[in-house]
């Protein structure tokens, strides 16, 4: 593991949405002037079971990143990136979950960062 790679790891944080009733569940990390965010992964899942397949979507800003499509029959999402993303100075990142399609269903999401 590089020594920058492992910076990020030890110095990670985790930013949890709210739970949205069937609706976007959002995790996000405000911009700080002079500070970049890098995303390190997320984990999603709902309340109860979903058998379809949703879109998880990694943002810096208002600008998309990458989007996972996740089968959540198989149970919640944990992402590892391969690297990392990040956004620019200043700016803030997120990670949206795709509402249940079911009401009374609630979905949740993580975001696992580190600021540098």
């Amino acid at each position: 593991m590089s020594a920058i790679h492992a910076q990020l790891v030890l110095a990670g944080q985790v930013a949890n949405s709210a739970d949205a009733d069937n609706a976007v569940a959002t995790a996000s990390v405000a911009g700080a002037t002079g500070v970049r965010h890098f995303i390190l992964g997320a984990v999603a899942s709902y309340s109860q079971t979903v058998s379809a397949v949703k879109t998880i979507t990694f943002k810096r800003g208002a600008t998309t990143l990458l989007q996972v499509r996740w089968d959540f029959s198989l149970g919640p999402a944990v992402i590892r990136l391969p690297g990392v993303l990040h956004g620019d100075y200043g700016e803030a990142v997120s990670v949206e979950l795709e509402a249940s399609g079911t009401g009374g269903t609630t979905g949740s999401v993580s975001l696992f960062y580190a600021p540098a």
